[in-house]
């Protein structure tokens, strides 16, 4: 499989200096926070920042392989040596890295994405990241091994510190971001944040104040609120997890029968399914089945079962998922497939619910953006639907395994996101040409209109006048065209349309009488030339021409010209309030060059409109779903962004033309709610929002 194309890379030995600043920055800041929350162990603060170090240059100078980064497993293998000595204090350290991953939020993943530019690994992930928290945390581990002390004061150390620590992480990942990014780091492209840092940097807490609410987590305990009180007692110690709760022998016994019983009702359920044909049917069958969202009335579970909660509470995903107007059925039947495998692993793995990283949520998270922005009747035969079906069928076989492992299939999705962004991005160079001509004439256009405007009022003669309106404003729009308002073409054809001006102005002293003779021949010579330029045949120029001379003859002669009524420049003052004041359903301006198309709905806006929406920051890279008309969105990737009027160029494949908005039109779409980043979507926790959504209204 090809890689996605990357940024331009930094020089080798830029690359080496930016790790280093980095790591050093990560060092000195850290190092700070643990001394002012009360460590002034010097040796202790020098193994702390030293393991830090060490960790990071460790894992920049590992080696990718196979999609994932072999980097990935040193830190856990390093926290897995550290753990063995005392198995709570390796839990405790975990839970703080997970932790400072809610608090870094989307500023860690900005640096996760520029040092993947910067060490060439597009799909490194965040256990291989040189700054990612669990780096800090193996700082942590030397920290509390340097200080000694019982298991009660290591762990008491770590209390102290973490919430410290957590403040103010998210301010160095910011640091570190803008260093690399004034070094001209760009982050990897196609990518984007995961679940747990999709709203901002971590800042969006929950109503207690204790840090972001997890959806799936909040659904859970609505459900369990609602079925409070339901359990009949005989079932109270059977509580969801494969591990014994009860002091009881026989209930715990007990309680093993059942979930034994219900692991193989759930198989022959995942038999009979319609979703559980194999990938080759799968791709023969001309639609996708009729999908079905288990729920626990399915197995005949009592309310209030643990389990039965478990079962409701990922069929109200599902069902979320299922009704989901962005992705094709065959999508869905492929997110269908691993409902069964996800319920069993739900009931004996508790963190599906706790944490959002976790990677079968991920997994199916990044299944729907694989799928982001393909058309609804997308079948099998698709490319896309082709892949994501493939990689659900061999997962769900693997997770029908003991201790599965999903790295590679999220590896093979990460993969298939760049390739088809990138494709896309290289299907849209090729509109990028026709938008900026478009926009050069554009911008030559209003310089000409504007130099029009400051003169017709000083053409007395009609005559002059009219030829000023009708041939000079292009010849004005050629050389704004050619060199913009300040080159040579535009100075010297603006200096001939103002001498054109006065030499029909009548001559009162003998100086202008000999200027005007003198320069008569040399005006008619680059009026021509201007002509010229623009195809005026010498046909049609004639009777001006002609008239011309008439009026310099008279102006020689003290004479006159007849006043020219008022004339008003093409698209002038009247004209350009009325386009700035289109509706963006107004329709679009189709722009055709060489059998590309380009819909132009770049329009107007006020200095407020052109204010861009601080919580929604759309750039290069998204997927982005928009308005053209009242009729129905469009969904596509925005592929180009002009550096100069900041015009959004987006493309899907599946449109059969390409589209350029204005930042402002996207920005109060965007703030109106109209418009939608959808590649920032993580769909299994977005379901989980709207279930909560619709079960706090019911």
């Amino acid at each position: 499989m090809s890689k996605p194309i990357q940024p331009p890379q930094p020089a080798a030995h830029d690359r080496d200096a930016l790790l280093r600043a980095g790591r050093d920055l990560f060092q000195k800041r850290l190092t700070e926070i643990v001394r002012q929350s009360g460590v002034r162990l010097p040796a202790a603060l020098d193994a702390f920042g030293r393991e830090i170090g060490e960790a990071h240059d460790e894992l920049a100078a590992a080696r990718q392989l196979d999609g994932f980064d072999q980097a990935a497993d040193l830190t856990a293998s390093r926290l897995t040596l550290l753990g063995d000595d005392d198995l709570e204090l390796d839990i405790r350290v975990r839970e703080v890295a997970a932790h400072l991953r809610e608090a870094g939020g989307r500023d860690l993943w900005r640096t996760q994405l520029r040092y993947r530019t910067l060490l060439r690994r597009p799909l490194m992930n965040e256990d291989a990241h040189p700054i990612g928290p669990d780096v800090i945390c193996l700082g942590l581990w030397a920290l509390c091994a340097q200080c000694g002390g019982t298991l009660e004061q290591r762990l008491a150390l770590l209390d102290r510190l973490e919430p410290d620590i957590c403040q103010q992480v998210a301010v160095i990942y910011r640091e570190i971001d803008e260093l690399l990014a004034a070094a001209g780091v760009d982050p990897a492209p196609g990518q984007t944040p995961p679940a747990a840092t999709r709203s901002g940097s971590g800042d969006e807490t929950a109503d207690d104040g204790q840090g972001p609410v997890d959806p799936l987590s909040a659904l859970q305990q609505v459900m369990r609120q609602q079925h409070d009180g339901d359990l009949p007692a005989a079932f109270g110690n059977l509580r969801g997890n494969v591990q014994a709760t009860s002091a009881n022998p026989t209930l715990d016994a007990a309680a093993m029968v059942m979930l034994k019983h219900l692991f193989e009702r759930l198989t022959a359920l995942e038999a009979r399914s319609p979703t559980a044909i194999a990938d080759s049917a799968a791709l023969e069958s001309p639609s996708p089945p009729a999908l079905h969202a288990l729920k626990a009335k399915d197995l005949d579970l009592p309310l209030g079962m643990p389990e039965a909660i478990t079962l409701d509470t990922l069929g109200l995903i599902f069902e979320a998922i299922f009704d989901s107007a962005e992705l094709p059925d065959t999508v869905k039947a492929a997110i269908a497939r691993l409902q069964i495998p996800l319920l069993k692993l739900a009931i004996v793995d508790s963190s599906l619910f706790a944490n959002s990283r976790h990677p079968a949520r991920l997994l199916i998270n990044r299944m729907a953006r694989a799928a982001v922005g393909l058309p609804r009747a997308a079948g099998w035969e698709h490319p896309v639907c082709h892949r994501i079906g493939s990689v659900s069928a061999a997962v769900r076989e693997r997770l029908a395994e003991k201790g599965a492992v999903l790295d590679s299939y999220l590896a093979e999705l990460e993969v298939l996101i760049g390739e088809r962004d990138q494709a896309i991005r290289l299907q849209a160079d090729r509109h990028v040409p026709v938008v900026e001509a478009h926009e050069k004439r554009q911008y030559a256009e209003q310089l000409a209109r504007t130099w029009l405007r400051g003169s017709l009022p000083r053409a007395r003669a009609p005559e002059v006048a009219s030829f000023l309106d009708r041939y000079w404003f292009r010849v004005m729009v050629a050389a704004a065209m050619e060199g913009g308002g300040e080159g040579k073409r535009w100075q010297e054809d603006g200096a001939t349309g103002d001498e054109l001006i006065w030499s029909v102005l009548p001559k009162q002293s003998a100086e202008e009488r000999k200027r005007l003779a003198s320069l008569a021949s040399s005006l008619i010579r680059r009026i021509g030339a201007g002509l010229d330029a623009i195809g005026v045949s010498s046909t049609e120029r004639a009777p001006f021409l002609n008239t011309l001379f008439d009026l310099q003859t008279a102006a020689l002669r003290s004479q006159s010209p007849p006043a020219a009524p008022p004339a008003e420049a093409p698209g002038s003052a009247g004209q350009a309030d009325r386009s700035t004041n289109l509706a963006f359903k107004a329709g679009p301006c189709l722009l055709e060059d060489d059998g590309q198309r380009i819909h132009y709905l770049v329009l107007g806006a006020t200095a407020e409109a052109r204010k861009r929406a601080a919580a929604e920051d759309w750039q290069v890279g998204d997927w982005l779903r928009f308005w053209t008309s009242e009729q129905e969105p469009l969904c596509g990737l925005c592929c180009w962004q002009s550096p100069s009027s900041g015009t959004a160029l987006l493309l899907n494949p599946d449109w059969g033309y390409a589209v350029a908005v204005s930042p402002s039109a996207l920005d109060q779409q965007l703030s109106a709610g109209r418009a939608q980043i959808v590649s920032r979507l993580a769909v299994f926790d977005a379901a989980a929002e709207r279930a909560l959504s619709l079960l706090q209204r019911s």
